[in-house]
C-alpha cells in the first residue's frame, strides 16, 4: 500500500483548490488502500458505531449511511490515516508544516436511496477555528452526478459567511448553532458556477471547510457510492468550543484558543 500519493501534488493543484475551495485529485491511492477499505466499510456496516445515523431511515428505499471516528475502533481505519496518502496530501494541499488529524466520517448510499446529501459547508459543524482545515473525500467506487456525486458551489469559501448547520436526515439537531440557514441554492443555480467530477476508485476530492457542497440522492439502481472523508487540521488551527457543534466519541482535553493538539485529535507524522 503507498504511503506517498501516487501522482504528485502540484502547485498548480494548491492555487486551484485556493481559488476554488476544491479540487478532484485522480489516482491518489493504490488498488490494495481501496481494497482493505472497502472491506473495512463492510464490516462497519454490518456493525456501526456510537454516532451512526441512518438518514433516509423511513423516507426511501436503500441506505443512507453515516458514521464517525471509525478510527477509534478498528485498526484497518487507523492504518489509513496514519500510513496512507491522505496526511501527505493534507499537508501539501493547506501548506503546512504539522498535520492534526480531526476524524474520519464514511458516507455509504446505495442504489435506489433518493435521500439527498443538503447543502451545507463542513466547519460550521465543528469545534475549530482556523483557514487550514480541509475534508480528503476518498471514493471507493466508481461515482457520477446520477449516483451521487458531490457538487461545488465555486469559491463559496471565500464569502467569510458561516451558516448554520442543519441534520442530514430533516431534523435539527443543531438547535444552539449560531449563523444564518444556507441559501437555497438549488433556486439560485444561475448565480453560482459549480464543479463537479466524475470519479474513480482512488481518486480524492479536496475541499476546504468553508465550501459549500451537497449532492442528490442515489438516482441509480446499480451503482454504490462508499465514500471515505477524513477532516484535516493545520498550523493556524485552533479549538473553538462554541455551542451547537457536531458530537463528538468524547471531549478533547482542549480549551478555546487550544492548538488542535490531544488524543482525540493527534498530531499525524508526515
Amino acid at each position: 500500500m503507498n504511503r506517498e500519493p501516487l501522482i504528485e501534488v502540484t502547485e498548480e493543484d494548491i492555487l486551484r483548490y485556493e481559488q476554488d475551495g476544491a479540487i478532484c485529485l485522480r489516482g491518489m491511492f493504490d488498488q490494495d488502500w481501496i481494497e482493505r477499505m472497502r472491506q473495512a466499510i463492510e464490516r462497519n456496516l454490518e456493525n456501526t458505531g456510537p454516532l451512526a445515523i441512518e438518514y433516509a431511515d423511513g423516507k426511501s428505499p436503500g441506505r443512507f449511511l453515516g458514521d464517525m471516528f471509525m478510527w477509534m475502533r478498528d485498526d484497518d481505519f487507523r492504518d489509513y490515516v496514519f500510513e496512507s496518502p491522505a496526511v501527505r496530501i493534507a499537508q501539501k494541499i493547506m501548506r503546512t508544516k504539522k498535520v492534526n488529524f480531526f476524524y474520519d466520517h464514511l458516507f455509504v448510499k446505495e442504489p435506489g436511496t433518493l435521500v439527498p446529501t443538503p447543502w451545507h459547508q463542513d466547519q460550521p459543524y465543528w469545534p475549530v477555528l482556523g483557514k487550514q482545515v480541509c475534508s480528503i473525500w476518498l471514493s471507493l467506487d466508481r461515482v457520477s452526478r446520477e449516483s451521487s456525486g458531490l457538487e461545488y458551489v465555486q469559491g463559496s469559501h471565500r464569502s467569510g459567511k458561516w451558516y448554520k448547520p442543519r441534520g442530514f436526515d430533516g431534523k435539527d439537531r443543531y438547535p444552539d448553532a449560531p449563523g444564518e440557514p444556507i441559501p437555497d441554492i438549488d433556486a439560485e443555480r444561475n448565480r453560482h458556477v459549480f464543479l463537479n467530477w466524475d470519479m474513480e476508485p482512488g481518486d480524492c476530492l479536496v475541499h476546504q471547510a468553508l465550501t459549500i457542497h451537497g449532492s442528490s440522492g442515489n438516482a441509480t439502481n446499480h451503482m454504490r457510492r462508499r465514500a471515505l472523508a477524513t477532516r484535516w487540521t493545520g498550523d493556524d488551527a485552533t479549538y473553538d468550543a462554541r455551542p451547537g457543534t457536531f458530537q463528538k466519541i468524547r471531549e478533547p482535553a482542549l480549551k478555546t484558543g487550544d492548538p488542535m493538539d490531544c488524543e482525540l485529535f493527534p498530531r499525524v507524522p508526515v
